[in-house]
């Protein structure tokens, strides 16, 4: 039973039943109600604050795991980038440089990888910055790793084809020891003996008589043989392949013709004067990948120790212009 109120009424001089004014009850129940969401939301803070839930302990342990497995993951990607960096300098330093290869330059190892917007569904996360930090490292190590195994891939190819490629690199003299005078001109910069101006010489030239056998330095395919309009004369390109080139230039005559195969020590024209020269010569260059190299350094077969110290010596004396 609810407990009544009585109040005296001074007016009646009889006592009335206490009734509580509507706004009274509307206010006690307001601050009630106040009072005790405020108490709630007070422990809640406290209790999540101090207090895991056993989800929210879950999670939490959860995501501690995850985070120490990235870790662990990026600490491996290190581990990798430096055995990956050991193999690249000894392919740049020693793999490549073996068969003259250029070395890859650092821009394209590091080239980056995917756009920007790339680790865009990783952001707005506890862990997105580690997260994203792994996820870049893998992408640029597979980047590396694809980048080496195409190296190693044309290395490997060059070394199966090693005895062929032995053969076709031009390595002897292109005249015989007995047939040519003197060795006129070397590899390098030298005076035009036809306009005076500093220039390029990008062979080696041999004198001797009209008609003396020309020979190629390597198994190849002729690709070019007749008469050209820049100043060779009666020329032959052999290519070798392997990224090999030679040419033999003033002929006097050409014995082969384009697409014929021909094999180290081969004749491929005579010893003459055609084109722009100012006497019986031959005009000898090696190219590699469209680059010129001194031909004095693939003379491997046909001269002794002695001999190319000679050659060395004396293309460092002056030189006498030929062509």
């Amino acid at each position: 039973m609810p407990k009544i109120k009585y109040h005296f009424d001074h007016h009646t001089l009889t006592y009335k039943k206490y009734r509580v004014p509507l706004k009274t009850r509307l206010v006690k129940t307001l601050k009630f109600l106040g009072v005790t969401i405020t108490a709630a939301v007070v422990f809640n803070v406290v209790f999540t604050h101090y207090y895991d839930t056993p989800k929210a302990e879950k999670l939490k342990q959860k995501r501690q795991e995850l985070a120490f497995n990235y870790e662990m993951i990026q600490s491996q990607i290190d581990e990798l980038e430096t055995v990956l960096a050991d193999i690249e300098l000894r392919d740049d330093k020693l793999y490549r440089p073996i068969f003259e290869l250029h070395t890859i330059p650092s821009m394209i190892r590091e080239a980056g990888y995917g756009g920007a917007r790339q680790y865009e569904e990783l952001k707005g996360y506890s862990s997105s910055d580690l997260m994203i930090e792994t996820f870049t490292s893998l992408d640029k190590l597979s980047r590396k790793l694809y980048i080496q195994s195409k190296s190693f891939d044309t290395v490997s190819k060059l070394a199966k084809n090693k005895e062929k490629m032995i053969a076709s690199m031009p390595a002897i003299q292109p005249i015989a020891l007995d047939d040519f005078t003197r060795i006129s001109d070397y590899f390098g910069y030298r005076r035009d003996p036809f306009n005076g101006s500093r220039r390029m010489h990008h062979g080696m030239d041999f004198t001797g008589p009209v008609g003396a056998d020309i020979y190629s330095t390597g198994d190849g395919v002729v690709e070019e043989a007749g008469f050209n309009l820049y100043g060779y004369g009666n020329r032959v390109i052999v290519n070798h392949g392997f990224g090999y080139k030679t040419i033999y230039a003033h002929l006097h005559k050409v014995k082969v013709k384009d697409g014929d195969k021909v094999k180290r020590g081969e004749v491929v024209g005579t010893l003459g004067n055609t084109g722009r020269s100012t006497g019986p010569h031959l005009h000898y260059e090696v190219r590699l990948n469209g680059d010129p190299k001194n031909p004095m350094n693939y003379y491997f077969n046909d001269i002794t120790a002695e001999q190319y110290d000679l050659m060395v010596e004396v293309a460092a004396k002056s030189r006498r212009p030929m062509d």
